[in-house]
């Protein structure tokens, strides 16, 4: 038979580098691709670096074998110095050098390499592997190219005696190849995808570790509304049995327990529920109060998060409330046990001032002005306190008529123009075009805009203005308050309207007050069903908008 035309026909290799020669005419090392480098770091990409072989890999290539009736068929991995075999049939060696394997010599071709008789095969004559065991004569490798287009191995099949490879049999033992390419990029997805798991459950574990270590109760909730991760802390602040929480359980049977001690108010627990359920379809956050049937006071909190999911937390709040409402107790009796003598003080001042005690040396009467200007001062303050006091109890009375809202604001202007002067700051106001009826409050409306005015004023510079305007909005009157001060930083903003706040610093100009005036201005603005608010859009300056709902035209 005649191999020499075979062998005539086999393709160029692909370049290579000079870093290997043929040692002689019987024995050839196989040469190193120029992208020797690329080549390597793809398979450590697919970890296919080291001895091992793999099921599937084996499987492939007993199906090889048994396709082309060879005894030897390799799934062969060439490294650096060896070849490994990850999948093999035929044969018990795990691995050989990579100077004496045929493989090595196979993945410099861009198509099936094949060796009818290496006898014949100035390559491959002198090679250990056919001149003793396992005595190759017939080799045909397929070259397994991965994504990049690097070679790392073949699919080869061996026989023991010389053959004929037909271009049909190229071509399926090509097809083959593709397969194991297949199954190495599947592989590779598997191990990122196992990676992922991986990571995922250590960054659970994590979680898990920081919820339980959380003092407050902590539950995150996924998409379906089941339960994914809680703490212990949560489990005992519900009162929920241990066997009510687990793993998956619907979050709405928890919601459910707790309406039905009557814990979330009133009414169907399930219509209770599928509110709750409404909330958190259509809310990104809410926050609550519960008051528990042994007494406790739970702060809630919900928030949701990446995917659907959302995070709760629940908190004591007994001991807060209990100080807090001791305190304004202690506010509000000290403050109606000082407002009558406060007031006796004033005006027995203010008539020391006017001369009925006789004429006072003029020392005397600029101790009188301290004692008058401080004692109006500690007023205002008691005056604040116990009005915050009946805002916080309901307690504060309303007169609701309907009022020209133009007529009431000028009104305030008007009265806060003494004051604006001792700032040198002058106050403009742009009424509407036509009148704006409400249903207010006249006092409570000046007295929200006296805190507003009066804030306008003394955190202006001298010279400064602060414009009033009044306009119609839809449903609404729309008040506007601005001033040519430094403004408010972004810092304060989110405690503007609390109760005893005051911003420090630059913005403070050393202005002070009992920071109470604008967690009242607020409180009498809801109370009408209004918002107050400050502008985020102002470019200079603090801007704060009032918006009271009309009264309906008839």
């Amino acid at each position: 038979m005649d191999y020499a035309i075979h062998i005539s026909q086999r393709q160029e290799p692909m370049p290579v580098s000079q870093d290997r020669q043929q040692t002689n005419a019987e024995t050839a090392k196989p040469p190193i691709p120029e992208d020797e480098l690329d080549r390597l770091e793809a398979l450590e990409h697919y970890r296919l670096g080291g001895i091992g072989r793999e099921l599937a890999f084996d499987r492939i290539t007993q199906l090889a074998a048994s396709l082309f009736d060879v005894p030897m068929s390799l799934v062969s991995i060439v490294g650096s110095d060896t070849q490994c075999f990850r999948g093999a049939c035929g044969i018990d060696q795990t691995h050989t050098s990579r100077d004496i394997a045929f493989c090595a010599f196979a993945i410099l071709q861009r198509d099936v390499m094949v060796v009818p008789d290496a006898m014949q095969d100035a390559r491959f004559r002198g090679n250990p592997l056919v001149r003793g065991e396992p005595h190759i004569r017939f080799y045909a490798g397929a070259p397994l190219r991965v994504a990049n287009g690097q070679p790392i191995g073949t699919l080869c099949i061996i026989d023991y005696k010389p053959r004929l490879f037909s271009e049909q049999d190229k071509s399926l033992l090509a097809q083959l190849a593709r397969t194991v390419i297949d199954l190495i990029e599947l592989r590779v997805e598997g191990f990122a995808a196992e990676e992922h798991r991986r990571k995922l459950d250590e960054e659970r574990q994590l979680l898990k570790l920081t919820v339980e270590n959380v003092s407050g109760g902590v539950a995150v909730v996924d998409q379906d509304l089941r339960l994914m991760l809680w703490n212990q802390a949560f489990v005992d602040l519900f009162d929920y049995a241990p066997d009510s929480v687990d793993d998956g359980v619907d979050a709405c049977n928890l919601i459910r327990l707790t309406a039905q001690r009557g814990e979330l108010g009133p009414g169907d627990p399930d219509q209770i529920v599928a509110g709750f359920v409404q909330s958190i379809r259509t809310n990104h956050s809410r926050r609550l109060e519960i008051q528990r049937r042994d007494g406790r006071i739970l702060d809630i909190r919900r928030e949701s998060i990446r995917g659907g999911r959302f995070i709760m937390t629940a908190r004591d709040v007994t001991q807060e409330r209990q100080i807090s409402r001791i305190k304004d107790e202690l506010v509000s009796t000290v403050s109606h046990e000082l407002r009558t003598p406060l007031t006796a003080i004033f005006g027995a001042l203010g008539l020391m001032a006017g001369g009925a005690a006789g004429e006072l040396p003029e020392r005397a009467k600029q101790l009188v002005a301290i004692g008058s200007k401080n004692a109006e001062r500690l007023i205002h303050l008691v005056n604040d306190l116990l009005d915050m006091d009946k805002l916080q109890s309901g307690k504060l009375a309303f007169h609701f008529e309907d009022h020209d809202l133009g007529a009431l604001l000028a009104e305030a202007v008007e009265q806060i123009e003494p004051y604006a002067q001792r700032f040198s700051v002058q106050v403009d106001f742009d009424p509407a075009a036509a009148p704006v009826i409400a249903k207010v409050d006249g006092n409570r409306v000046c007295q929200v805009m006296a805190n507003l005015l009066s804030n306008a004023c003394k955190f202006s510079p001298a010279g400064g203005h602060v414009r009033v305007s009044l306009e119609r909005a839809g449903q609404v009157a729309r008040i506007c308050v601005a001033d040519d001060g430094p403004g408010i930083s972004a810092e304060f903003q989110t405690r503007l309207f609390k109760r005893f706040e005051q911003e420090d610093g630059a913005h403070q100009l050393g202005h002070n007050g009992t920071g109470l005036g604008l967690a009242i201005s607020k409180a009498i603005v809801e109370a009408h069903g209004g918002t107050i608010a400050l502008d985020p859009a102002a470019e200079r300056g603090a801007t704060f908008l009032v918006e009271l709902p009309l009264s309906p035209i008839d």
